[in-house]
C-alpha cells in the first residue's frame, strides 16, 4: 500500500526534527537528565511538527537505549510504539471528542499502571476543541497527576486554553520553518524518490506552504503524481494561483491606472476557472511586500531580501521596481481595498465573484471614486507628486510663464561646452532615481522613455540627461518633461539645477568624467 510522503519522511527522533531547534534540544536535555514534566503544550501553525514531536518524547522516555536524549528506534518499546503495538501510547484527536465523559475516562484509566512501558502517555490533538467541562475534568487530573504518566497537549489556536491548564502545563511554541529550511528538506525528498524538482519550485512550494513541512511535502506529492518534471509553471498551475508574473502585471497596471489590463487579468482567470480567492490573497501578499521594501531603509540589502521577504535576486528587483511607483499612503489605501474585498471574492464564485473583483480593482485605480480616509490619503499624496513636479502651483504667474517652458526647457544643446572639472558621485545617481520614480508616478508613460538613462551635472547649473534616440527625446520634449523633473529636483533633493535633454551615442559611457565627451 502507498503511504505519503509526509508520513514516510516524518522524522523518527529529534535530530531529524528541522527548524524548531530550540524545543528540541529543550526535550533532549530534560530525557537525557530525566527531568521530563508530567504535562506538555506544544502550540503553533499546522504542520509545524508538534504531533511529531509529541511521538518521539513518547518514545524517548520509554526507549531502552536513549541516545543522548533521542530514543534509538531500535529497540522493542521504540518498536512497538512506532508500530502502534502498545495502549500505553495513546493518540486522541479532541475535535471528534469534546466531551467530558471522554476525559473522564483518560482521568479513571490513569490510575492503572502501564501494562508495557514505563510511563504512559497521553497525546491529545486539537486540545482547544474540548468543552468547558472537559477542560475542568483535565485540570483535575492535571494537579495531581500520578506517577508514569505524560499528558502531551497540541493546539493550533493557544488563546482558547484556560489559563489554569497553561500554568500546569510546560509550553513550547512550535515556529513556521523558514522557506529555505522546507526548500532544502523538498530538494532531498526529491532525489531520493527520483522526483525531477527545480528549485525555484522547491522555493514557490515552501512560501505557499505557508512555514508548515506537511503541507510543502503534500504538494510536492500533489505536483510529482503523473511523473512529471516539477517546475515553478506546474506548481502555479495545481495550486489554484495565478502565478507571480500575473500578479505583478496587475500591479503594474494598477501603476498606470491601465484599467483595460486589469479588466484583461480578471477575465483571463475566470476563462480559465483560476481560484480567484488564491489570486487575491497572492496580491494582497505581494502589497504587503511592497509595504515592507518602502518602509524598511536601514536593514541589510541581503537580509531584507532572504530573511524578511523570502524573494530570489530577479523577484526583489522587479518588486523595488514597482514599490517606487506608489507612495506609501497609495500602498495602504490599495492593501485596505483589498482586504475588505478578501471576503467578497472568496465567498462568491462565478460570475458575482468576478464583478467583486473588478470593482475593488477599479475602485484602486481611481481614488476619486471613494470618500474613506484611506483614499483621502492617497489622494493628497498625488498633489504632493504633481506640486513637487510643477504641474500645480499656488502662483498665478506660472500660467503666463508655462507657454515658453517647452520652448526654454526642451532646447538640444547645439555645442558640447568646455570640459570642466566636474566630480560626479554615485550619491547623485541614486538621487537622480528617487526623482524619476516620482515622475513615473505623476506620468508613468512618458517616464518609461526615461529607463535606463544617467544624468552627468555640470557647472553650469544643469543636470543632462542622455537619451538614446531621437524618438525618445521628442516624447520627452512633447510632454515637457524636464519643466517637471526640473521641479521634482528642487522640491524634493534641494537640488536647483535645470534639466536638459541631449542627444547620447550608442556608447554606454562607465563613469562620469568620460561620460561628458559622450553628449552630442
Amino acid at each position: 500500500m502507498h503511504q505519503a510522503l509526509y508520513r514516510k519522511y516524518r522524522p523518527a527522533d529529534f535530530s531529524g526534527v528541522v527548524g524548531q531547534e530550540h524545543v528540541t534540544s529543550v526535550l533532549k536535555y530534560e530525557v537525557a537528565g530525566k527531568r521530563t514534566s508530567h504535562a506538555y503544550l506544544f502550540c503553533g501553525s499546522r504542520g509545524t511538527g508538534k504531533t511529531t514531536c509529541a511521538k518521539i518524547l513518547s518514545k524517548a522516555v520509554n526507549c531502552l537505549d536513549p541516545q543522548n536524549g533521542d530514543p534509538c528506534c531500535k529497540c522493542e518499546n521504540c518498536v512497538a510504539i512506532d508500530k502502534g503495538w502498545t495502549t500505553d501510547v495513546m493518540e486522541m484527536d479532541a475535535a471528534s471528542n469534546t466531551g467530558v465523559d471522554y476525559i473522564r475516562d483518560i482521568r479513571d484509566a490513569v490510575m492503572y499502571a502501564p501494562s508495557m512501558l514505563d510511563t504512559r502517555v497521553y497525546i491529545i490533538d486539537e486540545v482547544h476543541m474540548l468543552s468547558d467541562g472537559a477542560f475542568n475534568a483535565l485540570l483535575k487530573t492535571l494537579e495531581e497527576p500520578p506517577a508514569g504518566v505524560i499528558f502531551i497537549l497540541a493546539t493550533t489556536e493557544m488563546q482558547k486554553i484556560p489559563s489554569t491548564i497553561l500554568s500546569r502545563c510546560q509550553r513550547f511554541e512550535f515556529r513556521r520553518i523558514a522557506g529555505g529550511v522546507i526548500a532544502e528538506r523538498l530538494m532531498e525528498i526529491a532525489e531520493k524518490e527520483k522526483i525531477v524538482l527545480e528549485r525555484d519550485a522547491a522555493q514557490l512550494i515552501a512560501r505557499l506552504s505557508q512555514g508548515g513541512m506537511r503541507d510543502a511535502i503534500s504538494m510536492l506529492e500533489l505536483c510529482s503524481a503523473d511523473g512529471r518534471r516539477v517546475d515553478r509553471a506546474l506548481v502555479e498551475e495545481l495550486s489554484g494561483g495565478a502565478g507571480r508574473q500575473m500578479v505583478e502585471k496587475t500591479v503594474e497596471a494598477l501603476a498606470n491606472k491601465d484599467r483595460a489590463t486589469l479588466f484583461s487579468v480578471i477575465a483571463k482567470l475566470y476563462e480559465s476557472s483560476g481560484d480567484l480567492s488564491v489570486f487575491w490573497q497572492e496580491l494582497i501578499a505581494y502589497y504587503r511586500d511592497m509595504v515592507v521594501v518602502k518602509t524598511i531603509k536601514d536593514m541589510n540589502r541581503e537580509d531584507l531580501r532572504k530573511v524578511v521577504l523570502d524573494l530570489t535576486e530577479s523577484e526583489f528587483e522587479t518588486l523595488e521596481a514597482l514599490s517606487g511607483r506608489f507612495r506609501y499612503e497609495t500602498l495602504m489605501y490599495h492593501a485596505s481595498v483589498l482586504d475588505g474585498a478578501l471576503a467578497s471574492t472568496g465567498g462568491r464564485t462565478g460570475v458575482s465573484g468576478r464583478i467583486a473583483a473588478e470593482m475593488a480593482l477599479l475602485k484602486m485605480s481611481s481614488e476619486a471614486v471613494d470618500t474613506t480616509p484611506e483614499a483621502l490619503l492617497s489622494r493628497i499624496a498625488s498633489l504632493e507628486d504633481r506640486l513637487n513636479a510643477g504641474l500645480i502651483t499656488p502662483y498665478p504667474a506660472f500660467a503666463d510663464t508655462k507657454s515658453d517652458a517647452r520652448t526654454e526647457d526642451t532646447q538640444k544643446v547645439e555645442e558640447k561646452p568646455a570640459k570642466q572639472e566636474v566630480q560626479l558621485a554615485s550619491k547623485e545617481l541614486m538621487e537622480f532615481s528617487e526623482v524619476l520614480h516620482a515622475y513615473a508616478r505623476i506620468d508613468p508613460g512618458t517616464a518609461a522613455f526615461l529607463n535606463g538613462t544617467k544624468a552627468y551635472l555640470y557647472e553650469d547649473g544643469t543636470l543632462r540627461v542622455g537619451v538614446s534616440n531621437d524618438f525618445a527625446l521628442r516624447m520627452l520634449e512633447g510632454n515637457h518633461a524636464a519643466t517637471a523633473l526640473t521641479a521634482i529636483l528642487k522640491n524634493t533633493q534641494g537640488v536647483d539645477a535645470k534639466v536638459l535633454f541631449v542627444r547620447q551615442n550608442g556608447k554606454d559611457p562607465s563613469n562620469g568624467m568620460d561620460a561628458l565627451d559622450e553628449l552630442t
